[in-house]
């Protein structure tokens, strides 16, 4: 771990490209047994611009997924909010794209996370992101349920579309899915409503 890692101050910054979109920077102490860190607190958060909406329909799921150096997965927009960090001493390189309609309809923002890091997505942003590390556990905390029954309300976006611009580390390494390889071009994507949303 660098020196960037260790010690930040707990900081919330909002990221221009995608409305709604927070980056935070998140304390971690360590010593020579390993680290620990308050990965989220209501309470220090929601003062720096955390949503307070994100706990209105008191439902909160949390994910991790644990992938192996150069996965690639996304980019995804499921229906709800996310709160995503890296668990472990893992690192990826996230990648989200708005694909809300609107003037920020296809903006771009990606940055490395390891575990000083958090990021709130809003719904209707598709995330996605590679791995950097040996292996990597990636948090997902969400404000719904998942159900089948939701999947026709996701969007997708190619990881690979050219229009986005996005600079992956070593694309032709890449171990992706083949739903991940086949979703639409962001020229075929239709903007999700955000009253639907």
């Amino acid at each position: 771990m660098n020196s960037n890692f260790f010690e930040k101050e707990l900081k919330a910054t909002a990221i221009e490209a995608i409305p709604g979109f927070l980056q935070f920077d998140i304390p971690v102490h360590g010593d020579n047994r390993g680290w620990f860190k308050e990965n989220f607190q209501k309470e220090k958060m929601i003062p720096l611009g955390f949503p307070e909406g994100f706990f209105a329909e008191g439902k909160l799921q949390n994910n991790v997924s644990f992938s192996r150096k150069n996965v690639l997965r996304g980019l995804h927009a499921e229906p709800w909010d996310k709160y995503i960090s890296v668990a472990d001493g893992g690192k990826v390189l996230g990648s989200w794209v708005d694909l809300r309609e609107g003037e920020s309809f296809g903006n771009v923002y990606q940055t490395v996370i390891d575990a000083s890091v958090g990021i709130y997505v809003p719904r209707g942003v598709a995330n996605g992101f590679q791995v950097l590390s040996d292996t990597v556990s990636y948090s997902y905390l969400v404000n719904d349920y998942w159900a089948l029954e939701l999947k026709p309300k996701y969007a997708f976006v190619n990881y690979a579309d050219p229009a986005l611009g996005i600079t992956w580390e070593n694309l032709a390494e890449a171990e992706v899915s083949e739903a991940d390889k086949n979703h639409p071009f962001l020229k075929d994507v239709v903007a999700l409503k955000r009253e639907e949303l």
